[in-house]
C-alpha cells in the first residue's frame, strides 16, 4: 500500500486506501491518471507474474487506454473459429460443476467470436428460468470485468479439468462481496469474493427452443 501511494504521489500509505474503501470510493472504474502509475507499479510482478491488461482489467477498462483499436493479447482469430461448449451438473444449493472438457465445438455470435478463451455452457438446473432455461447455451466472455445488471459465472477457483460455479445475476458489487439475484425461487443474496474468486460474463444464450 505504501509503494502505491507513493506511485501515486500520496505523502502517505492513506491517501491511496481511499481507492480500496468502497464506502468512499463508489465509481465502477479508477480514473485514468490513476491507473496508469499503479499498471506501471504491479505489471510483471507476482507469481504468475500479472500482464499489464490484467491491472487495467482489474480497474474497470477492457483494454489500455492508448491503445484504441487493438486488445493487447487478444489475439485476431477467423470468424469461423469454433468456441467449446461444456456440460454442467447440478452441484447442490444452485451450484454447477462444470467439466472442462468440451462436449461439442460450435460456431460462437459475433461479440465472442474474436475473444480468446470465450466458451458456452450447456444449461442445467431451473434456478435461471426464464432468462436460462435446461439445455439453453450461455455464451461466456472471461475477459469482460464485471458489471451491474449483467449476468455472470462466478468460480471458486480459476476454470480448469472440473470446477464449482454459481450462475446468476450481478445487481452489485464491492470489494468485499457479490450482490446476486436468481429467479426461481425469487432470491437476492451474497457471496464473498474471497470465496468466489474468479467472475466470467455472460453476454448471451442460444436458446435451446
Amino acid at each position: 500500500m505504501a509503494e502505491a501511494a507513493k506511485a501515486l504521489g500520496k505523502k502517505t500509505a492513506s491517501g491511496y486506501q481511499h481507492y480500496e474503501d468502497s464506502e468512499r470510493f463508489t465509481k465502477q472504474y479508477l480514473p485514468r491518471q490513476i491507473m496508469e502509475p499503479l499498471a506501471a507499479l504491479f505489471a510483471n510482478r507476482g507469481e504468475p507474474p500479472v500482464q499489464a491488461i490484467e491491472m487495467w482489467r482489474l480497474g474497470g477498462y477492457d483494454r489500455i487506454p492508448e491503445q484504441d483499436t487493438v486488445i493487447v493479447d487478444y489475439p485476431v482469430v477467423p470468424r469461423t473459429t469454433l468456441v467449446p461448449v461444456y456440460a454442467a451438473a447440478q452441484g447442490g444449493e444452485g451450484h454447477l460443476i462444470i467439466d472442462f472438457h468440451p462436449i461439442d465445438e460450435v460456431t460462437p455470435p459475433e461479440d465472442i467470436a474474436r475473444v480468446r478463451g470465450a466458451y458456452g455452457i450447456l444449461i442445467v438446473g431451473e434456478s435461471m428460468v426464464p432468462a436460462y432455461r435446461p439445455g439453453d447455451i450461455a455464451w461466456v466472455n472471461p475477459h469482460k470485468p464485471p458489471e451491474r445488471d449483467t449476468d455472470v459465472v462466478l468460480y471458486h477457483v480459476p476454470p480448469n479439468g472440473e470446477a464449482e460455479a454459481i450462475i446468476k445475476m450481478l445487481i452489485g458489487f464491492s470489494p468485499r462481496e457479490w450482490k446476486l439475484r436468481q429467479y426461481q425461487p425469487p432470491k437476492d443474496f451474497t457471496e464473498s469474493t474471497a470465496d468466489w474468486t474468479v467472475c466470467h460474463r455472460i453476454v448471451g444464450k442460444k436458446n435451446v427452443r
